[in-house]
């Protein structure tokens, strides 16, 4: 699951170097498919992304110093891969999910309020390797949307920068330019609630591994 939640974050790519610390709970999905993760960022542009509870082993990302990486604990092993390297090692897969074009944004005048932050509704339309794409999105102003917005854009930047994807004209660089952040994306993607403030520096520390892989980098 870990592509299709890049996927989303991937299309809202090149955030802008301002960072902000607090606590955001996203959901993705529907049905069978739904989950929830967590993200913690700092007000150093440090980025974790907790994976689900039960998928992927008991695991997060952890973006810091412009890398990426995946940290594992599996059954008290503790794995620390380096994802640029990972990406290296794999074969090519023609992979591009990380890269649209953004089109254009629509503002609708519909008003819509999620996880108690009020934004506007946009018909958003970009392009990606299956051709135009287009889905209803909530945007808004609100300083915490904005900067966890930015904490989570600046992840997925990161993540393409990993995997020697570009960037590119991106849905990113328009709330850039506009100063908005993402509370709802189509059915796929909502903000479940957002806790600005002090975050747990341990979090953000890459921990020893226990455990050697070929992508280890620590």
């Amino acid at each position: 699951m870990i592509g299709k939640r890049m996927m989303i974050a991937g299309l809202m790519l090149c955030a802008p170097q301002l960072f902000a610390a607090g606590i955001a709970t996203l959901a993705t999905g529907s049905g069978q498919d739904a989950e929830t993760m967590v993200i913690e960022y700092d007000d150093h542009g440090r980025t974790r992304m907790n994976m689900p509870t039960g998928q992927e082993g008991n695991g997060y990302m952890l973006s810091r110093d412009g890398k990426v990486w995946m940290v594992m604990n599996m059954q008290g092993q503790v794995m620390v891969m380096d994802m640029a390297r990972m990406a290296a090692m794999a074969p090519p897969s023609g992979d591009d999910t990380l890269q649209q074009e953004f089109i254009s944004a629509r503002p609708t005048g519909k008003k819509e309020t999620v996880a108690g932050f009020v934004g506007e509704v946009y018909e958003l339309s970009w392009k990606d390797r299956n051709g135009v794409q287009t889905a209803m999105a909530v945007l808004s102003k609100d300083p915490a949307v904005v900067e966890y917005s930015n904490a989570w854009m600046k992840l997925a930047e990161n993540m393409a920068k990993s995997m020697g994807q570009k960037t590119g004209n991106s849905i990113g660089r328009y709330l850039e330019k506009k100063g908005l952040g993402v509370l709802k994306m189509g059915d796929d993607f909502r903000v479940v609630s957002i806790q600005p403030g002090k975050v747990k520096e341990q979090d953000f520390v890459l921990p020893k591994a226990t455990m050697q892989t070929p992508m280890f980098g620590g």
